[in-house]
């Protein structure tokens, strides 16, 4: 080998190794940056999770749930339902958030002392509308009030996962009862707005009395796919059709929503 390409072998091996430095600084840099990024967004959310001005400024014994029901597009899309025929899954979702106003129901009726409230809402980002909107608002659950509210539940637009746990954690704010439950149940991940697991770390920021116990149901999707929700202190279960749906639900109200104080 001449010296000639010696020296042009050197040359090439130092380019590399400039090239990958450079490389190695610009990755650094830009994950630092992403850091900074996700830290002043759930430094704004944990503001933005703070009660509502006119909520109560104590809370009361008492129970109150929030449970948000993914409406977006997907949710048309088909999984067994009712003796195994093949159903959309809105209308899977329908049985299953009217099931759980009469246990909700069920469980205020069985203990008159305690102020029972439930509120049901949909998500979905639909041109002209909110993120999260009200179906049944916080009261206490009232079975003829919400079964037509929420036979109305129809499927399209995105899903904006994180802005419905907003919506939901400042209604449970305003409901002012000391046990609060916020279940979301959803086909898909977050398309939409601030992710969800941003949102679970800023709600996990406030103060004790206002957090939530976050449940999430993955309808027909992999619940690894909100894992970092988990890691933030949500309980992940899933559920691929209708009755393991409401074999999931059922479990969750029974062992950690419906209990004694």
């Amino acid at each position: 080998m001449t010296r000639q390409n010696v020296r042009l072998i050197l040359a090439v091996v130092a380019l590399v190794v400039i090239f990958k430095a450079i490389k190695d600084r610009d990755r650094t840099s830009g994950g630092s940056e992403n850091v900074d990024r996700a830290t002043r967004e759930i430094e704004r959310l944990t503001g933005e999770v703070q009660p509502p001005a006119d909520a109560p400024k104590t809370s009361k014994e008492g129970l109150a749930a929030a449970i948000v029901i993914d409406v977006s597009g997907s949710m048309k899309d088909k999984v067994a339902g009712r003796d195994g025929q093949r159903e959309e899954k809105i209308a899977i979702a329908r049985r299953a958030a009217l099931d759980l106003v009469d246990q909700f129901a069920g469980y205020a009726k069985d203990h008159p002392d305690e102020p029972v409230q439930l509120g049901v809402f949909e998500f979905s980002r639909r041109r002209g509308d909110p993120d999260c909107r009200p179906v049944v608002p916080m009261a206490p659950p009232d079975r003829e009030r919400a079964a037509a509210a929420i036979a109305a539940l129809r499927a399209d637009g995105g899903t904006p996962i994180g802005q419905a746990m907003i919506t939901a954690k400042l209604a449970l704010d305003s409901a002012g009862l000391s046990r609060r439950h916020l279940l979301v149940v959803t086909d898909g991940e977050n398309t939409d707005g601030v992710p969800p697991d941003r949102v679970a770390i800023a709600i996990g920021k406030r103060p004790d009395v206002e957090r939530p116990a976050i449940y999430f149901v993955a309808f027909d999707v992999e619940a690894s796919r909100f894992a970092s929700v988990r890691d933030a202190g949500g309980l992940i279960l899933s559920a691929a059709n209708a009755t393991e749906l409401n074999d999931t639900l059922d479990a969750l109200l029974r062992g950690k929503i419906l209990v004694e104080k």
